[in-house]
């Protein structure tokens, strides 16, 4: 018997906290994106988050955790926040469930998902995409939180990031997409590139970048980038987190 459940369409999204914040952000972004590794290290974890998640615009998760720890942390410590998190599957034992997050001082004028036609090797876990659509003063921008699939063939994983790209074409304006593409070979390092570069998106190069297999990326359009970098030294989950700064 498989230890998980997938939930219906229907229930894959969910909201947790309101916005503080009503009006617009100044022209600069500070956003913060990590694969936290279901927080499992949670000893360090929650004191890491605190640190550098603090005061950014926007929080980006992969493998974030609904149980009775994580969020806690965001109702308590980011109480400004709304989350929005796209569920990839519960787990019977227990009902937490897993998926990506987008932590947000602002109110989003649209939220929608795409969950990857393929599905993971052994596990048959589906990836999810998360899309959330910004309105700052008549300005349009679009934020996406993904985690790509990793135990595919190339073909699955090349057509889960065109299922990306497709949603990603039909928005016009400044668009920021970032997560873990699961980048561990050249070959898929190269095809992550020629789609999104396709659809005008810049692929940013990291500071103190000294990760060995560079699995956590960032695109971004119609932004100038002030910072982004890798925080290399925080050791409370299997990725480290990225930190940028854009300027609309």
């Amino acid at each position: 018997m498989v230890p998980f459940k997938i939930p219906d369409k229907e229930k894959v999204l969910m909201k947790i906290g309101e916005a503080g914040e009503v009006l617009a952000p100044t022209s600069e972004l500070n956003i913060f994106v990590w694969n936290v590794y279901k927080g499992q290290r949670a000893h360090i974890f929650e004191n890491d988050f605190r640190k550098h998640g603090s005061g950014k615009d926007f929080i980006l998760l992969q493998e974030a955790l609904v149980d009775n720890k994580m969020p806690l942390l965001w109702k308590q410590d980011f109480s400004s926040y709304e989350w929005h998190l796209a569920q990839s599957f519960h787990y019977k034992k227990n009902q937490n469930s897993t998926g990506v997050a987008i932590g947000s001082k602002y109110t989003p004028s649209a939220v929608d998902f795409i969950r990857s036609s393929s599905r993971e090797l052994f596990w048959l876990t589906p990836k999810l995409t998360l899309f959330s659509e910004f309105d700052f003063e008549g300005k349009k921008v679009l934020v996406v939180c993904t985690h790509v699939l990793n135990f595919v063939t190339t073909g699955a994983f090349t057509n889960s990031l065109y299922e990306i790209a497709a949603r990603i074409s039909t928005f016009d304006g400044p668009v920021v997409l970032a997560g873990d593409f699961n980048t561990w070979n050249v070959k898929r390092h190269l095809i992550m590139k020629s789609i999104f570069r396709d659809l005008n998106l810049e692929h940013l190069d990291l500071e103190n970048d000294g990760r060995l297999l560079k699995l956590d990326h960032v695109f971004v359009r119609g932004f100038d980038v002030l910072k982004a970098e890798v925080h290399s030294s925080v050791l409370s989950s299997d990725h480290f987190p990225l930190e940028i700064k854009l300027k609309l």
